[in-house]
């Protein structure tokens, strides 16, 4: 009997450590699924890209130089016009597609042409900045919407819409037109990972999708 008794104890103990590597292999496999899982929806969710178009013979007009005009603002947000023009720019030349003109000379430009940027830019002040800085193109945009939305103040979630488009300088041809309305759970996954859920946050990457659909033109290196 004592010799049974210890033939099944061996059994026992031999049987709960297989069982305890068997457990281990388990939750490790259940962890790299998780993972995998985690990794795909990251990915979806990253899908996100603006609407945007571009003329066709855009690399015709060979563009190396273009001023930024300050982008307007039809926001209910003061000063977002302002904001979202500084994280374009500074994406922009990030970017190193173009050179940019200095903003304070679009800005002395504005102010000696008397320019209301609310009412527009005419062609004729088009190609005479184009001119007077020397730029192949210039970018003028329009802040939509930039705001927080939702009632709880933890969980209000950015939302900005932006419009912008480049026209060629001399010809005052229409070469790119970008449109980009983004809210900052677009790039949720799940548990919250991903959230946007600042208003800073999400202009930079609102214009830096913007900035991946704009073309650039081979340039001849002297």
């Amino acid at each position: 009997m004592s010799n049974y008794m210890h033939f099944l104890s061996n059994q026992k103990k031999y049987g709960q450590k297989k069982y305890g590597v068997w457990n281990l292999k388990y939750c490790c496999s259940c962890i790299a699924i998780f993972i995998l899982c985690l990794s795909f929806l990251s990915g979806c969710s990253f899908l996100h890209s603006p609407n945007n178009f571009r003329a066709k013979d855009f690399d015709e007009y060979k563009i190396k130089r273009v001023a930024v005009f300050p982008f307007y603002n039809r926001s209910n947000t003061m000063n977002a016009g302002e904001i979202v023009t500084k994280a374009f720019i500074g994406k922009l030349y990030d970017s190193g597609k173009f050179e940019i003109e200095f903003p304070g000379n679009v800005k002395k430009f504005i102010i000696g042409e008397r320019i209301i940027i609310r009412k527009g830019i005419g062609a004729d002040h088009i190609k005479l900045i184009g001119k007077r800085l020397n730029v192949d193109a210039v970018i003028i945009g329009c802040v939509k919407k930039y705001e927080s939305e939702g009632k709880k103040k933890n969980a209000r979630i950015p939302v900005i819409s932006v419009d912008v488009r480049m026209i060629h300088t001399n010809s005052c041809s229409i070469l790119w037109i970008g449109q980009n309305y983004s809210r900052g759970d677009d790039y949720e996954t799940i548990f919250g990972i991903g959230r946007i859920r600042s208003l800073s946050a999400l202009s930079r990457k609102l214009v830096n999708e913007l900035i991946d659909t704009i073309p650039i033109t081979d340039q001849e290196v002297n």
